[in-house]
């Protein structure tokens, strides 16, 4: 973990309200499922940088999708080619990769950490809801899906895909694991009717991302006995039957 400075190379409008940014620069290599603190402005308004799962890392560049749905994030979406980021990053610990046919689940922008996860699978199913239509970042995700693989659109208003919440469509078959990312009541529902074995990751609100202020905790259960960890350091993937369901 270490402070680097990068270079906005795009920050394009990929769906209404949904940006996707590329920022150039000297990054170490990260692991699908770790994320990155972002600092949106160059002054101490905001204060707090951003989380950002990261959705997908080369040489020399690091990407990001994020929705604009606050002050920070209204911020970095006015940032212009060859602007300059701090970034800390990478952070947390990420998937646990299984082999076999694995089922991948996002809802929202939880489908940012899986389209850098879903490249290291040579077969899985993509099961991908949002409220409505222009929700889904469709062109994003179509890009990684092959003869191999299958994808499962939902709305929650049936505009496009199947109709319904995602978790009324998890599909049968047998997987060796599922991966899910998303907002906590769609994961804590997923969990409840999933009965094979699934990591998920967390997306709670941060204030440092390495640990120290203590304020993105999840509740967990090791060795018979419940405690809190940090998302930011003992996630933000946790294996579903560790978490205890708030």
């Amino acid at each position: 973990m270490k402070e680097r400075q990068g270079s906005v190379e795009e920050n394009r409008e990929i769906a209404s309200g949904y940006f996707s940014l590329i920022v150039s620069g000297d990054f170490p290599t990260s692991s699908p499922g770790q994320f990155a603190m972002v600092s949106v402005s160059d002054t101490f308004e905001p204060f707090l940088r951003r989380p950002f799962g990261i959705a997908d890392q080369g040489n020399n560049w690091i990407r990001f999708i994020y929705k604009v749905q606050g002050r920070g994030t209204e911020l970095l979406s006015r940032l212009k080619k060859g602007e300059v980021l701090s970034l800390i990053t990478p952070l947390g610990k990420g998937f646990f990769m299984e082999k076999g046919r694995v089922l991948l689940v996002a809802g929202g922008t939880g489908i940012a950490p899986l389209l850098y996860l879903a490249q290291n699978f040579e077969e899985f199913v993509l099961l991908y809801g949002a409220k409505t239509k222009s929700a889904l970042l469709r062109e994003e995700v179509e890009k990684i899906i092959g003869k191999a693989h299958s994808l499962i659109y939902t709305t929650e208003d049936g505009s496009y895909g199947l109709k319904g919440l995602l978790t009324s469509h998890i599909p049968e078959e047998k997987f060796s694991m599922a991966y899910v990312a998303g907002p906590y009541k769609m994961m804590k529902e997923f969990s409840r009717i999933y009965s094979g074995e699934a990591q998920f990751s967390f997306e709670e609100r941060m204030g440092c991302g390495f640990g120290v202020c203590y304020s993105c905790v999840v509740r967990v259960k090791r060795e018979g006995k419940e405690e809190y960890v940090r998302s930011c350091k003992e996630g933000p993937v946790f294996f579903g039957k560790e978490v205890v369901w708030i």
